[in-house]
Parts: C-alpha cells; sequence; structure tokens
C-alpha cells in the first residue's frame, strides 16, 4: 500500500468571493455564446469575425477565471 496524503489547504477564500468569481465565469460563459451567435449571423461583414473570436475569448476567459489563484502542489 501507499502512504498518500492530501496536504490540508492552507488559505481558505471566503464564500462572497467564491460565488462572486464563479457568477462572473458563467455569465461570461453565456455572453460568449451569445457573442458567437450574432457573430456568426452574418449581419454585419466588418463586424461579425471580431464578434466572433470576441465570443471565443469571452468562453476561454470564463473557464481560465476560477482557476485564478490555484495551483500544484
Amino acid at each position: 500500500m501507499s502512504d498518500f496524503q492530501v496536504n490540508p489547504r492552507v488559505k481558505s477564500e471566503q464564500s462572497g468571493a467564491v460565488f462572486g468569481r464563479v457568477l462572473v465565469a458563467f455569465v461570461l460563459f453565456v455572453a460568449g455564446f451569445a457573442l458567437i451567435g450574432v457573430g456568426s449571423s452574418g449581419g454585419n461583414p466588418t463586424l461579425d469575425p471580431y464578434l466572433f473570436v470576441g465570443g471565443i475569448l469571452a468562453i476561454g476567459l470564463a473557464f481560465g477565471l476560477p482557476m485564478v489563484g490555484g495551483y500544484e502542489r
């Protein structure tokens, strides 16, 4: 058998900060899908590529935002 131990968490974040970060990540995720949809609709050919790429960036940020402050032990 192995001696696997989990290190205790040194610093705990406040619940409000965690909730706020999750809420902002969710809003960015949904807004990213909206931007992708608007960008792929074909309404304005000069602005659509920027909206589409902005949607991809917003979704990427939504996945990366909860990782802030995380590290590998």
